[in-house]
């Protein structure tokens, strides 16, 4: 079998692919809806164990998008067979506030989708 070289101008997009494999962390940047930028980053778990196990399934995943009403926020999940965790980051006062007051609403939306929300946490982004 003989193997050809890869065509110069696809080294980077080669080089990235291998740069989230050996990382096992993906990142996508594009829009939700046009207008609407979003960069989401995924983080690959862990299938095996030290020993060759498998381990639990944990998946965790990071949106970042600015929305017309609440602003630059980042909604970091956490997801396990219990449920999901979210973080949820923001520099606004108003929308620190406005998802706070919306967290119960969230989970029951939640729960009606047959996932609990084992955690919430809304925080300033930048200190």
């Amino acid at each position: 079998l003989r193997t050809q070289p890869i065509p110069e101008r696809l080294l980077p997009l080669v080089h990235q692919q291998l740069d989230a494999l050996a990382t096992q962390q993906y990142i996508w940047q594009g829009q939700a809806w046009p207008g609407q930028a979003i960069e989401w980053i995924i983080e690959d778990p862990e299938h095996d164990g030290e020993d060759g196990e498998q381990t639990e399934q944990n998946w965790n995943t990071t949106l970042r998008l600015t929305l017309p009403r609440l602003g630059s926020v980042e909604a970091q999940l956490h997801l396990t067979p219990a449920g999901v965790a979210l973080r949820l980051r923001t520099d606004d006062t108003a929308t620190m506030s406005a998802l706070d007051a919306r967290a119960a609403e969230l989970a029951s939306a939640l729960e009606a989708a047959n996932l609990k929300l084992t955690g919430l946490v809304v925080e300033r982004q930048h200190d």
